[in-house]
């Protein structure tokens, strides 16, 4: 793979990661609006959170991998 395909497919991946980020922004925001629970992975069991525990993240900004529940 030549230095030009590889630099782009990087570019794509960003981008990739940015449109994710944001979806899961979004999704959470309107749960929370909705008064409506969500479920997540924690320590190894499933953990169900209320509305008003949902953390609403700024997407803009990459989550360190060290902070995840």
């Amino acid at each position: 793979m030549d230095r030009k395909k590889f630099a782009n497919r990087f570019e794509q991946d960003d981008e990739v990661s940015r449109a994710v980020r944001e979806a899961v922004h979004r999704a959470l925001a309107e749960h929370k609006r909705k008064s409506n629970s969500i479920a997540v992975w924690k320590n190894g069991k499933v953990v169900i959170l209320e509305s008003h525990e949902i953390p609403v993240e700024d997407p803009s900004k990459p989550k360190d991998p060290s902070e995840r529940p």
